[in-house]
């Protein structure tokens, strides 16, 4: 069963071939473009084209955007047959050169995504999947409120908030007010219902009292058993 704790044990080796060719593309000669700064974990840094802490939030700090402009050259050429330079033999492999977008879901405005994997990492849960909690809560939309009550990103009933110090349903709406409550409820879920990740959804959509109520097992809830795979479904890429 998957657990939610993040697992960073050999994420270097199975990411790295992945943030070089993030980092690969350079902007055209005498054109400016953006680009991204990022302080990986182990403490280097890539010049990406891409925020990899969306993607790889395991294997990197932060982020930051920064304006590059190439220098008067022509622009680096490419094997006719697509296969990247100075890879040769069995390793090698065809894709010409592009830009891959991001899942619409993992690039929301902003810093979000930044507050998001700084919260998580600090309660001990995976970013990936706290981002996806996320979206399908809100959508990333920090002024979301629920019909039933619940406010901001990660959909806090004042309830809730009030459990872990915030007493003013206002405050909710604050980004980081908001993911830092959301995440230590998940948290304070993942250690009643020892890391399973489909427990752990279950009780922040039905509560922790149905989860219970059918012997630690999803609630046969069709919304709640769609939120479910939703979010884990968006964490795997599906």
């Amino acid at each position: 069963m998957k657990r939610l704790h993040s697992r960073r044990r050999g994420i270097g080796a199975r990411v790295r071939p992945l943030l070089a060719w993030a980092a690969l593309a350079l902007p055209v000669a005498g054109h400016a473009a953006t680009r991204y700064r990022c302080v990986m974990l182990d403490g280097s840094q890539q010049l990406a084209m891409q925020d990899l802490s969306l993607r790889f939030a395991a294997a990197v700090e932060r982020c930051d955007a920064v304006e590059v402009r190439a220098p008067d050259a022509p622009p680096p050429q490419f094997p006719s047959d697509g296969s990247f330079p100075g890879m040769r033999g069995p390793a090698a492999f065809a894709m010409r050169p592009r830009f891959v977008p991001l899942p619409t879901w993992a690039a929301p405005a902003g810093n979000l995504q930044q507050l998001v994997a700084a919260a998580s990492r600090r309660q001990g849960l995976d970013p990936g999947l706290v981002s996806a909690l996320v979206h399908v809560e809100s959508r990333y939309q920090a002024d979301a409120r629920s019909p039933k009550g619940a406010i901001g990103l990660m959909q806090i009933m004042p309830a809730t908030g009030s459990r872990y110090g915030v007493d003013s349903a206002r405050a909710l709406y604050d980004p980081a007010t908001n993911i830092e409550v959301g995440t230590r409820y998940l948290r304070d879920l993942n250690e009643m219902f020892g890391g399973r990740v489909d427990l752990v959804l279950a009780a922040y959509n039905a509560g922790e009292g149905a989860v219970r109520r059918y012997g630690n097992r999803v609630p046969p809830y069709p919304e709640t058993q769609d939120y479910v795979r939703k979010i884990i479904g968006l964490q795997d890429g599906r």
